[in-house]
């Protein structure tokens, strides 16, 4: 019987969907499953998930993608990608609070009982500016808002990646120190939980456990029913993989500074990747934990194509699609008089990180018309990013090329507008799936199969 080729599966678990990926063994494209869930939205602020819609969705995502390549491929291993700072409790018995994601911005006045001191410190020990995005905020919120009933009811706290190994796994919840690292409550440079962090975050006497941290190359046991259910009892290596961000940057071959990368679609961000375990919080940046001895470095807006969105809604009398708009912003000539605009509608994280920061349109004036709006709104978005390019490039030194990806690039001239904007080259790279292709290089890794 003739050897099948190589495949390695990485799953991605975003905020309204998950994709599993098969790639190649030179990383090409095999096949793709998915399944998609809603994001809730039952109180103002509140961004919240069903664990069981999600779990659902990726158990289905893994089935499609490993039929659609059974049979024709060898499916070497697994590992998982996760959107970052989510928080969910569970009882131990199966039972889970809602998914508190990133995106929910009801915590944000725990921020208060900290210090500028304590903030400065946490930040500078963890990488992970204090906003309510972070579970370092979210724990103490549900600590004292019990929002779906007493924390008495639950015995661990733990993130989207806890779901997963504690519903299919012999180790049940673990968190990868990629993930880890994105809570504000994980030290960089002691590779652990920061106790002042916990303590702020759960209490002098915490009644939830913490989740154990493995190194994202780890292999997880299978249980043996979900084995079953998902691959008919194959016997797949699963290994605990990282967060979607990092994974991007490794899925994309930004290892070193010097290339940047510009990622912009509902929202946006801009990020490279270094060695140092610790950033000045002057600056405003995250600084995640990759691998070993490198970190991912940047910072990421609320504001990106969602709000250009918003303001094609708006002109929607003028402007039939975004591609339009688009287009007649982009027409006005560089020193055309313009209106200004602040992006901040759905507040922000970089480079200001407020919760509460809102939009503004400023100096318009009469002779300015719809074209003139649309610009203005789309330089602030371009800039809001320039300025987050501005504030890593003090930290890694100068970007030599920034390489773009995300929805934006459908609009070369966008893409041409932002790299005039940065005084940097600028080039569309083709990285689809960057975060899945990341996990499934982590697989690749562990197997000692990357070279």
């Amino acid at each position: 019987m003739p050897t099948l080729p190589p495949a390695y599966l990485g799953l991605d678990v975003g905020t309204t969907a998950t994709k599993a990926i098969a790639f190649g063994a030179d990383g090409d494209l095999l096949a793709e499953g998915r399944g998609t869930y809603v994001l809730h939205h039952p109180a103002p602020g509140a961004a919240i998930q069903h664990a069981d819609e999600v779990l659902r969705a990726a158990e289905d995502a893994l089935k499609e993608a490993y039929a659609a390549v059974k049979g024709e491929y060898d499916v070497r291993s697994i590992a998982i990608s996760c959107a970052m700072h989510a928080v969910i409790l569970t009882d131990g018995k199966g039972n889970y609070s809602p998914v508190y994601t990133w995106a929910d911005t009801r915590s944000a006045g725990q921020a208060e009982q900290l210090t500028d001191e304590q903030s400065h410190d946490f930040h500078r020990r963890t990488g992970t500016p204090v906003h309510p995005m972070s579970p370092l905020l979210t724990l103490p919120w549900l600590r004292d808002a019990t929002p779906d009933g007493p924390l008495d009811d639950y015995v661990q706290w733990h993130d989207l990646k806890g779901l997963f190994t504690g519903a299919w796994t012999e180790e049940g919840p673990v968190i990868d120190y990629q993930l880890a690292s994105a809570t504000g409550l994980y030290d960089l440079s002691a590779e652990d939980w920061l106790p002042a962090a916990l303590t702020f975050a759960l209490g002098e006497n915490p009644a939830l456990q913490n989740p154990r941290i493995v190194d994202p190359r780890e292999r997880l046991t299978w249980r043996e029913d979900v084995r079953g259910r998902l691959f008919g009892g194959a016997d797949i290596p699963l290994f605990a993989g990282g967060s979607d961000g990092v994974l991007a940057n490794l899925g994309s071959g930004i290892l070193e500074p010097g290339n940047v990368a510009v990622t912009i679609g509902t929202s946006g961000a801009i990020r490279t990747t270094h060695r140092q375990a610790e950033v000045n919080p002057a600056h405003g940046l995250f600084n995640y934990r990759m691998l070993d001895d490198r970190y991912v470095v940047g910072g990421a807006t609320n504001n990106g194509g969602k709000v250009i969105e918003y303001w094609q809604n708006l002109l929607s009398g003028h402007y039939a699609d975004i591609p339009a708009l688009l287009e007649a912003a982009l027409d006005l000539p560089d020193d055309e008089d313009l209106p200004t605009f602040s992006p901040y509608l759905y507040g922000e994280r970089a480079p200001i990180y407020d919760a509460a920061a809102t939009a503004g349109l400023h100096c318009l004036r009469g002779h300015h018309d719809a074209r003139h709006v649309a610009r203005a709104v789309l330089e602030g978005v371009t800039g809001n990013l320039v300025a987050i390019l501005s504030a890593l490039e003090e930290v890694t030194g100068p970007a030599q090329n920034l390489l773009a990806s995300g929805g934006w690039t459908r609009s070369e001239r966008w893409v041409d507008l932002l790299g005039r904007r940065a005084g940097r080259p600028i080039r569309v790279v083709d990285t689809p799936q960057a975060s899945a292709y990341g996990a499934a290089l982590i697989g690749k890794m562990a197997l000692g199969e990357d070279s």
